[in-house]
């Protein structure tokens, strides 16, 4: 509380009484907590308990303020980046500390006085052109607070990508060894288990290449890339996520605009921009991701990467392990493009008729460099037994992906055979057709592995469920046709598998609940959302009393009795998946934007 001035009788104004007295106080009060009244050569406090009077003259400085460190550290970190920027040759040093901007920040700090004691060297890490931690910087700091020294907005002309500088001046001022590392572990940890594309001992041995400035531009695009969506995938690389995201696109884009050859498609920039699309659908929106799939489709034609195993593009001793990673390319980006159309019901990009690239090999041999290539594509479907083959799950989820599709499609040329009168012929020809294609796929999937486990393979969890999702969207097609006052119980039989199917997504979405969701497959949110969207149209269709036109098929009646799930009955499962869509919707925006749809 202030001291108040006091008048004197004579109305002159007396100078307030200080609160305590000047100089420091002895040991003694300090430990006792009282107020030393500083008198020499012992205090009173000291001088009434017989002791002596110790005043330590040589106390360390206070420490700083709340809010100091962090504005310190943020101060470092803009003059980090824009000494990386710096010329290598030394030619032009000085003109980085004459910018405005640095100015700036040197003027802020030097205008604020210091005390005895405050002043002390504070060291830096010094950007360098291999590793941010190799040289150090010393800077005179004074005291500083957030208020005080104003940090000015970077101009964004410094983070133009150029060869030069772009490429070491996020590696120097964001990601150190250490955290290289780190994410690399991160990524063949939750990321590489749904998008299995790399051999990892392959990778290892060129990133560090593509690390230092030695490296190609693409290698590190595709570096980058991968960095990127491991951080999608995990909450702790959240305040360089965004930067990193965004350099990684910039130097895409540039190296898109600076080649003009038809025939000349780096397979690294392929993968780069396919797991950009990846990580739009994650954490931007679902038409970024949209177009920056199209966009990787495109390479993927234009890389031809549909006929990697077509006699006349294949090489004489070409490394099998770089042939296998770009048969994982291609399957990789054609599952892609069915899962999108899962919600957008667009048309497919990558066509069926023109694939002549295997089937991907089993993970293990791969990974021990010696694939084993699978068969292709219309050998796996129209095999006459196919649990004689156990195929890898990345070609599982691929044959299912194609049956998705082919079910889109026959969507579509139903909805143009309504259109044009045509007779339902060719409609039930190509509904049966999918029904066994559908049924076989799975029965081979149940056996082969009889346990579904995401922890040692979440894409083969993924495929279990994009299987239900697949027989829910052909009872949409079915219901959608037409025929429902021709073939009331064959509709409704379909319309109870549907549920059924429902049921077991909503399962699967619970399983995932204790292994976590961020190893959980990117569109896992889209097929919890058409089991859950199943669900409550169902459970609409009973409250509506829908169902009971059809009593002659006694699918009213089984609900009555118990055999199959009512509107309470199917509370339990729409809750699993609307809990699995709250986990992931902070992390993954196809869960956020499917949240909302439901709630």
């Amino acid at each position: 509380m202030p001291a108040v001035k006091k008048k004197s009788t004579s109305g002159a104004v007396m100078s307030p009484q200080p609160r305590q007295q000047p100089g420091s106080a002895c040991d003694e009060c300090r430990k006792r907590k009282l107020r030393c009244d500083r008198q020499k050569p012992n205090c009173g406090t000291c001088a009434d308990a017989g002791i002596e009077c110790y005043v330590n003259t040589n106390r360390l400085a206070r420490g700083p303020k709340r809010g100091d460190l962090k504005a310190l550290r943020n101060r470092v970190a803009v003059l980090e980046r824009c000494l990386s920027l710096e010329p290598t040759d030394g030619t032009q040093g000085a003109n980085v500390c004459e910018m405005p901007f640095i100015k700036s920040i040197l003027a802020a700090a030097g205008s604020h006085s210091t005390s005895d004691g405050d002043n002390q060297p504070f060291t830096s890490p010094r950007a360098t052109t291999n590793f941010i931690w190799d040289n150090e910087i010393h800077v005179q700091a004074p005291p500083v607070t957030p208020a005080s020294v104003p940090l000015p907005p970077c101009p964004s002309s410094l983070f133009e990508f150029s060869p030069s500088s772009s490429m070491s001046s996020l590696r120097t001022a964001l990601l150190h060894e250490l955290m290289r590392a780190d994410l690399d572990q991160l990524y063949f940890d939750r990321v590489h288990p749904n998008m299995p594309i790399f051999n990892q001992s392959r990778y290892l041995s060129w990133s560090p290449h593509a690390t230092s400035t030695g490296g190609s531009s693409h290698e590190t695009c595709l570096q980058y890339a991968m960095w990127t969506l491991a951080m999608a995938q995990s909450s702790q690389f959240e305040s360089v996520r965004d930067t990193l995201y965004h350099e990684t696109r910039q130097m895409l884009e540039t190296l898109d605009a600076a080649e003009n050859e038809m025939g000349l498609v780096h397979i690294e920039q392929v993968q780069a921009w396919l797991l950009i699309a990846f990580y739009d659908f994650a954490r931007c929106s679902y038409r970024r991701g949209w177009i920056s799939a199209g966009r990787a489709f495109r390479l993927v034609q234009l890389a031809r990467l549909h006929e990697v195993d077509c006699p006349e593009n294949s090489v004489h001793e070409e490394d099998p392990v770089v042939v296998e990673e770009r048969r994982r390319t291609f399957w990789v980006a054609y599952c892609l493009d069915r899962f999108i159309s899962l919600k957008s019901h667009y048309s497919l990009t990558l066509v069926d008729e023109v694939i002549y690239t295997r089937l991907p090999s089993p993970e293990l041999p791969f990974q021990s460099s010696h694939p084993l290539p699978g068969p292709f594509l219309s050998e796996a479907i129209t095999s006459s037994d196919p649990t004689g083959n156990i195929l890898s799950p990345l070609a599982e989820c691929a044959i299912l992906s194609n049956i998705s599709g082919r079910a889109l499609q026959h969507s579509q040329a139903t909805n143009i055979e309504r259109a044009s009168y045509t007779t339902p012929i060719d409609f039930w020809f190509r509904h049966d057709w999918l029904d066994g294609m559908l049924t076989k796929r799975l029965e081979s999937l149940t056996r082969n592995y009889p346990v579904v486990s995401a922890v040692t393979d979440p894409m083969l969890f993924f495929a279990f469920m994009l299987a239900q999702v697949t027989t829910i969207n052909m009872s949409k097609v079915l219901e959608g046709s037409g025929v429902v006052a021709l073939c009331e119980p064959v509709v409704f039989a379909w319309r109870r598998r549907a549920g059924r199917a429902a049921v077991d997504v909503a399962r699967l979405a619970k399983a995932h609940e204790g292994i976590g969701y961020f190893k959980a497959h990117i569109f896992l949110p889209l097929a919890v959302f058409i089991g859950a969207a199943c669900l409550v149209s169902e459970r609409a269709q009973i409250m509506d009393g829908l169902d009971g036109v059809v009593g002659g098929d006694g699918f009213d009646l089984a609900i009555l009795n118990g055999e199959e799930k009512g509107p309470q009955g199917s509370e339990a499962e729409l809750r699993y998946c609307m809990d699995a869509l709250r986990k992931m919707h902070t992390f993954n925006g196809i869960a956020r934007d499917h949240l909302y749809l439901l709630e």
